[in-house]
């Protein structure tokens, strides 16, 4: 697949060599005083995809730096994370996950009740916009026997609204939060899809540098990736079509062991390898230095992976979506973005 693909791999990359030579030309021609390079990645990448007809073989090349090279950024991300910063995110932000997966669930409920002709569209709205975007909708529709045009529409509603969270997001974290750790909850918690939650601190890091608003987004994202080991047996259970399962006890160990994203276990062992070796090798100079250039290899591999996240945004079939899925989708993403924002605020996260 990758010698099918290394057209691709080549198109994104001369995508995003593009965007790195005219950073400064455009600051220039539109007196900006900073361009975030990953903000323009993304706008070349959603440029190209949607205006160029583009061969089979880029597309195979896109989806893989998209999935696989952004996978790789997150893993390594891993070894700029302590244990203690990892604890410490996971019990300030797990509150306002669980809450917040509540508050969109009830808003199913309501929409169900109001809407009963997109009950299962909504259910499948509510699961990516509150857990974790494209992936919670792709691991559910397959238990909830999901139609593929339920699924396909999904999927774009919610690349719609965590696409426009991640232009606008960035900015609206320092017009209303103050610390590092309620920037990094916001981001984590109220964009849909990891892709897109990593994006976004990405852009934030090019406007206010500063890596731990990025890795704060990255471990609360992680930690709600993870509530996909809980949504998979609920959906089994309540779902009426589980009773006809003959291995249902398999069946359930097995859905719910291939929720696990690998790129997960593999942030965490990062995690782990970085505790470790700062105990043997805290002040060695040779040590910082692979830490320094491993940065500026996470910022390359971020800098591909969001080039493709803007190339696979096909503006034509998220416009042509009707105005039912378009609003279900704005109004799970307006109760996210509202009841992150109250709890951050009620919790005191935004104390400094």
């Amino acid at each position: 697949m990758l010698n099918k693909s290394l057209i691709g791999v080549f198109f994104i990359t001369f995508i995003y060599l593009l965007a790195i030579f005219l950073k400064q030309p455009l600051e220039y021609v539109f007196n900006l005083t900073l361009l975030p390079l990953s903000l323009l990645s993304l706008i070349l990448g959603i440029f190209f995809f949607n205006i160029f007809s583009i061969s089979s073989n880029i597309v195979e090349g896109r989806e893989f730096i998209k999935k696989n090279i952004l996978q790789l950024a997150i893993i390594l991300l891993g070894i700029k994370i302590s244990f203690a910063q990892l604890w410490r995110v996971s019990i300030e932000s797990i509150f306002v996950i669980i809450t917040t997966i509540l508050l969109i669930f009830l808003t199913y409920v309501l929409i169900k009740k109001i809407w009963p002709t997109q009950k299962d569209l909504s259910k499948l709205l509510a699961i990516g916009t509150s857990i974790c975007g494209v992936t919670a909708i792709l691991a559910s529709s397959s238990i909830l026997k999901s139609k593929d045009q339920d699924v396909a529409v999904a999927v774009l509603v919610v690349v719609l609204w965590g696409s426009l969270a991640v232009f606008t997001y960035p900015f609206f974290v320092e017009l209303f939060f103050l610390t590092d750790i309620a920037k990094g909850i916001f981001l984590g918690v109220s964009i849909h899809d990891t892709s897109q939650v990593l994006a976004a601190a990405m852009v934030h890091n090019d406007l206010h540098p500063n890596q731990k608003t990025l890795e704060i987004a990255t471990i609360t994202k992680i930690i709600r990736n993870l509530f996909l080991l809980a949504l998979i047996p609920i959906l089994i259970l309540f779902n009426k079509s589980s009773k006809n399962n003959k291995n249902k006890s398999k069946s359930v160990f097995v859905k719910i062991f291939n929720s696990i994203p690998l790129f997960v276990i593999g942030f965490i062992l990062f995690v782990t390898f970085r505790s470790i070796m700062d105990i043997y090798f805290f002040d060695n100079e040779k040590w910082m230095q692979f830490l320094v250039m491993l940065e500026e290899i996470i910022s390359i591999l971020f800098g591909l992976a969001l080039t493709a996240l803007g190339a696979s945004i096909d503006l034509r079939k998220i416009f042509n979506q009707g105005y039912a899925a378009l609003l279900i989708g704005m109004t799970f993403s307006f109760v996210s973005l509202v009841s992150v924002t109250f709890l951050i605020f009620i919790l005191g996260l935004n104390v400094l």
